[in-house]
């Protein structure tokens, strides 16, 4: 049973509820994160302070439920002035504080249901976000709704021009850090509590990317979870799609969602509910701008991202019913070494938002994995959150774990732990083995990847 703390919403919870359970940047996008580019209007949604609705427990529902909300965590001008720096790019502080905002940036959420089983996803447009912040939230929602952690997915667009809830580049104000939490906590419960009866539609096309390390291939899946209600009238859509948000460059000093907002902005127009983007199998991959002349980086971002969105869009509107109304989930934990030194020095120099377990004098960080199928495994939709940025070979693995005929890998969720790297691809010279500089170590990627492999297979359908 969820339990609802109505009012009790804070940075971070403490009161119980009672009950509860448990390198060089160029206009053509050569990329990496000290200086990777290939370089909006706002959204409609809930910009309140983050409270949550009071509401009567459900009863176990019979076929899906879905809730959408959206809400801005953009900084405002008092959090501006205290310095907000962005990431991902270039050496800590080296950037500079963000000058304004360009064009908001969200936390868009949906929460599912179907019987007793209950999944809540946000999506923020930020370059990710440190495992203090995750568990904060994950903590805060399970506190207030009695579900399991592992069953709330924060994830994270990578927008190299968004606040750096990271803390490698600057980091942001605590002030600033507290309002998001909770503005991302109180739209998680309230998409929870809002859900209602809805038919699910599932369709997979394609957009254009290309990759950074010289490989022949790339994940160019557009995948889409469409949602209506009993009317046929649409709720929202999620989407999953991989390129770098690095359109506009490390010059950049305006907050703003990169080509994803833009992406979103686009789908919206043609669909007329909230959209959710989340990212792919991103590590290695970069937008692929259509040629043209542009004033600027923005109408870059405004033609790759309309191109993307206006797939996202068209697979929505094209999507198949899911006849089978089930939700199955899962999840794994495991823990990986951290043998980068820029991370250990980080960490120890205290410029990231992220606990390291140390046992021997070797650092260590405990990591997971989130999986849901939506429907059946022969006609539905498998879905499994990647706990960082994911080279294509090694996603793709992933992928290939599942059997339905709709797949998603949501990359940046749940975690942002650097690059994962399959082991034959290590320190090869691709891409200069940028790459590797921004990895915890080698073997991240195939134990990673074979922990997720396993959770999948365990799904007999």
């Amino acid at each position: 049973m969820r339990v609802i703390c109505a009012g009790a919403m804070s940075a971070s919870l403490t009161v119980g509820c009672g009950g509860g359970g448990s390198s060089s940047a160029t206009s053509d996008g050569a990329d990496s994160e000290t200086g990777e580019t290939d370089g909006g209007d706002t959204d409609g949604g809930d910009t309140s302070g983050g409270g949550v609705d009071d509401v009567p427990d459900p009863q176990p529902s019979e076929g899906f439920e879905a809730g959408f909300d959206v809400r801005d965590i953009s900084p405002n001008d008092a959090e501006l002035m205290l310095g907000v720096y962005m990431g991902a790019y270039g050496a800590p502080e080296a950037r500079g504080v963000a000058t304004g905002v360009h064009d908001p940036v969200y936390a868009r959420t949906v929460a599912l249901r179907e019987g007793d089983e209950e999944v809540i996803m946000t999506i923020l447009d930020l370059p990710g976000l440190g495992n203090r912040y995750t568990r904060r939230i994950r903590e805060d929602v399970a506190a207030l709704t009695g579900l399991d952690p592992l069953r709330i997915l924060v994830g994270a667009t990578h927008s190299h021009s968004s606040p750096d809830f990271m803390g490698l580049w600057g980091g942001v104000p605590d002030a600033y850090a507290d309002r998001v939490v909770s503005l991302v906590v109180g739209g998680m419960v309230d998409a929870l509590n809002n859900a209602d009866p809805v038919d699910l539609h599932v369709g997979t096309g394609a957009a254009e990317n290309r990759n950074r390390r010289g490989w022949p291939l790339t994940d160019t899946a557009v995948t889409v979870l469409d949602a209506r209600d009993p009317q046929g009238a649409r709720v929202g859509t999620v989407a999953v799609f991989a390129a770098h948000p690095v359109v506009l460059g490390e010059s950049n000093k305006e907050i703003s969602r990169d080509w994803p907002g833009w992406a979103v902005d686009a789908a919206e127009a043609e669909l007329g509910a909230p959209v959710l983007l989340f990212s792919g199998i991103i590590g290695d991959v970069s937008p692929a701008v259509p040629d043209g002349t542009y004033a600027d980086d923005f109408e870059r971002c405004d033609a790759y991202g309309g191109a993307v969105g206006g797939e996202v869009a068209a697979v929505a509107q094209a999507a198949g019913p899911i006849a089978d109304e089930t939700l199955a989930w899962d999840s794994t934990v495991w823990t990986l070494p951290v043998d980068n030194f820029l991370f250990e020095l980080a960490a120890t120099l205290g410029l990231l938002e992220y606990d390291f377990d140390e046992v021997d004098g070797q650092k260590t960080v405990q990591t997971q994995s989130s999986y849901l199928r939506v429907g059946s495994l022969a006609g539905g939709l498998q879905l499994a959150a990647f706990p960082g940025e994911s080279l294509t070979r090694n996603g793709l693995e992933v992928k290939q774990a599942m059997t339905a005929p709709h797949r998603m890998v949501l990359g940046l969720t749940g975690d942002a732990l650097g690059y994962f790297i399959p082991s034959d691809e290590w320190m090869t010279g691709l891409n200069d083995d940028y790459e590797e500089s921004i990895s915890l170590g080698m073997t991240v990627g195939d134990t990673s990847r074979d922990a997720m492999a396993a959770m999948i297979a365990a799904d007999g359908g």
